[in-house]
């Protein structure tokens, strides 16, 4: 394997790290949203984690981008895993925070869960395989935004703020998956697409 080759598999692999750390992070939100507070801690140490690792992460791309000088589609890969790290320590930073809010969610908030966690697998396959990549995630989303706007319709009669701050962050977890699904592709086919 070439050297540039060892460097990209290595960056790749802390990427995934990442994936699911912040996969976790969301796993557990959903739990202290619904009671349990006893994983505030277990998250706190996976957003602490997604920090050093996005440090991490940059540093790998900016010495493989200073060292190697690369073109095309390896250029792509390490500009764009600089910004889906950042993508994805952000997540752990917005899990954390909806963990700490304490709120009673109406029903049709919690199918959300499913829907995140099918777009964290759709990304992941992303990272072999691009096909279909953007309308699933655009399917995916479309459910995340439309439980947001219902449980905003719910919402307003109570107005809570840790409630309605509680919705937002989960939809914007939907809105920062989509993002990096649009890079993955960017990365493969060379040309931006909007996933949303």
């Amino acid at each position: 394997m070439r050297r540039i080759d060892e460097r990209i598999e290595a960056i790749r692999m802390e990427i995934l790290q990442m994936h699911e750390l912040s996969k976790k992070a969301v796993e557990l939100s959903f739990k202290a949203i619904k009671g349990d507070k006893s994983i505030i801690r277990e998250i706190s140490e996976i957003e602490q984690h997604t920090d050093v690792l996005d440090t991490d992460i940059n540093f790998a791309c900016t010495a493989f981008i200073a060292m190697f000088q690369p073109v095309a589609r390896d250029l792509r890969f390490a500009l764009s895993m600089i910004r889906i790290s950042s993508s994805y320590e952000r997540i752990a930073d917005l899990a954390q925070e909806i963990a700490l809010y304490d709120c009673r969610m109406p029903d049709i908030f919690f199918e959300t869960e499913k829907h995140l966690m099918e777009m964290f697998e759709v990304v992941r396959r992303g990272y072999r395989e691009t096909d279909g990549l953007r309308e699933r995630l655009v399917e995916l989303d479309t459910r995340v935004d439309n439980i947001y706007v219902e449980t905003m319709e719910v919402l307003e009669k109570d107005c809570n703020i840790d409630a309605v701050l509680t919705a937002r962050q989960v939809e914007r977890i939907g809105d920062l998956l989509a993002k990096i699904g649009a890079r993955l592709i960017f990365i493969e086919k060379g040309r931006r697409v909007w996933v949303k």
